[in-house]
């Protein structure tokens, strides 16, 4: 009986400890959280609620291209976009949009609000400083903003929104070509 209690300490601790390597955002969260522009929240990726089996199928396809070999632990790879800012404003703090190469999971993440500075900031300057030291260009070159590659994961959730995890600790994913 013994065994099996610590077995189980272990394992609550091993999965403690992967759970502590993850920053957690709510996905489908807008750009602007205000409710006063929700127009300019709106990303429309096609939704693919009523795909057909032959889409399904491509989409499925497409996941399984954005994993490494030997990957296979249930993680994918997230993209995550910062925008670039004029000159003289590259301080201003602005969302980050985060999706999964489906685009079936997608999120913006925020700057931790003025009054939350001396709080934990929910791992929006770890992946800030992760993307401006280590991150490619967009398609518009340096004026189109950052991105980079990150694993995670996303744990649905039947009462609320769905929840994404992004590893912070494992480094940056392999760069993709979406």
């Amino acid at each position: 009986a013994g065994v099996k209690i610590a077995a189980s300490h272990l394992t609550c601790l091993h999965e403690k400890q992967d759970l502590e390597k993850y920053t957690h955002f709510f996905a489908d969260v807008p750009a602007d959280r205000s409710g006063s522009r929700p127009h300019q929240a709106l990303i429309n990726f096609n939704d693919n609620r009523n795909a057909t089996k032959w889409d399904r199928k491509k989409i499925s396809k497409a996941d399984s291209k954005s994993r490494s070999k030997g990957e296979d632990d249930g993680r994918e790879i997230f993209k995550i976009q910062l925008a670039a800012l004029p000159a003289g404003m590259e301080e201003v703090l602005t969302p980050m949009l985060l999706y999964n190469s489906a685009r079936t999971t997608k999120t913006f993440i925020h700057p931790p609000s003025p009054s939350d500075k001396d709080q934990d900031d929910g791992g929006y300057f770890t992946i800030k400083a992760m993307i401006t030291e280590s991150g490619t260009s967009g398609a518009l070159g340096a004026t189109g903003g950052q991105k980079s590659y990150f694993w995670g994961r996303v744990t649905e959730n039947k009462t609320g929104p769905n929840i994404i995890s992004i590893d912070i600790k494992a480094g940056l994913a392999p760069t993709q070509s979406w």
